[in-house]
This record gives C-alpha cells, sequence and structure tokens, in this order.
C-alpha cells in the first residue's frame, strides 16, 4: 500500500530552501564585516610605507643636489603658494626633478615622489610637493655641524605639510632627517 504524503520523492529536485540560503547570505556578511576593516587597516597602512619612501627618494635627491652645489643644501620655499612673488625661492619640487628623473616643467600629477598618498588637503596641487622643506636649513652645507654637540644628522630637512599618519593624539608626519633616516613624529 503506498502512503498518500511520502517523505522522499523521486522527483525531488535537492534545491535549497530559503532558510539554508538566508542562513549562508548571514554567514557571508558575517565574514565580511569581519574582514574589511582588516583590509582597511592594510590599505592605510600601505600609504603609510609608500610615504616614507617617497621621502627616502627624495633624500637621495637631496644628497644628489648638494653634491652637485658644492655640498650646499638647497635654497627651496617652504610654503610656495604663500611666498612673497617678488622676493621668492624656487619650489623644492623644482630643484630636486632633475634628480628623480623628472622634467622640471612637466612634473608628473599622480604617481610622484612628491605627492604623499593620504594628502587629503591639496598641498601637493598648491605647492607642487606634499613635503615641506625646512627652509632654516637653506643652503646650510650637508656635512656640516648645526652646534658642536648636535650634528646636522637630526636637522629634520623635509616632512609632511600635515598630520596625516595615524598614531598620537591628532596623527603624525613623517620626516625626513640630514643624515637620510626617516622616522614619525
Amino acid at each position: 500500500m503506498k502512503s498518500r504524503h511520502p517523505v522522499f520523492s523521486e522527483t525531488s529536485t535537492g534545491a535549497f530552501t530559503l532558510i539554508e540560503l538566508l542562513v549562508v547570505i548571514a554567514i557571508i556578511g558575517i565574514l565580511a564585516g569581519l574582514l574589511l576593516p582588516t583590509l582597511s587597516r592594510a590599505k592605510d597602512k600601505s600609504k603609510d610605507i609608500a610615504c616614507v619612501n617617497n621621502l627616502k627618494q627624495l633624500g637621495i635627491a637631496v644628497r644628489m643636489y648638494a653634491d652637485e652645489n658644492d655640498g650646499k643644501l638647497p635654497e627651496a620655499e617652504p610654503l610656495p603658494a604663500m611666498a612673497d612673488p617678488t622676493n621668492s625661492l624656487p619650489r623644492i619640487c623644482d630643484l630636486l626633478a632633475p634628480h628623480l628623473g623628472y622634467v622640471t616643467n612637466a612634473l608628473p600629477t599622480v604617481q610622484t615622489v612628491f605627492r604623499c598618498p593620504k594628502d587629503n588637503v591639496g598641498r601637493f596641487e598648491q605647492n607642487g610637493s606634499s613635503y615641506e622643506w625646512n627652509a632654516n636649513y637653506n643652503g646650510r652645507p650637508v656635512d656640516s655641524p648645526r652646534r658642536s654637540q648636535n650634528p646636522i644628522g637630526d636637522a629634520p630637512l623635509m616632512y609632511d605639510y600635515e598630520n596625516w599618519h595615524g598614531g598620537g593624539t591628532n596623527g603624525t608626519k613623517n620626516i625626513l632627517f640630514a643624515d637620510y633616516h626617516v622616522s614619525k613624529l
């Protein structure tokens, strides 16, 4: 005798039920929610590393500039966008461009060592660089001491215009020192 309501039928398709699909979608959503912050932190860290790399390349360019100019550091405006046009010095990007393989009157506008990946206020567009030149050392001999007990290697030559990088209360800056190491402040 045949049962009126068979539990399994030979015509069953083996499809997922709506509840099973919703459970799988919920699990995928939870995993994505856990993964996205990690990916965001990794992306942020890669931008920090790119900035440090940019400053290290700029340090090499500063040294090359000094080697070609009697051992003297460049003389450049710290904030070219606000300089007096009648008595202004050149921008640091224009002085260092030839040492980085750039043509001065055709500097790159997207991928360049003068642009910090975290420059979100437009300093690169305003000044040609996301990094400020420390004008206190304009024209100084690169290898001379600042004071007898404090060599110029401790001098911050270039740094981010703003505190773009994570850490501290209000963020941090990456700094290129005269001995060509880069660290956060």
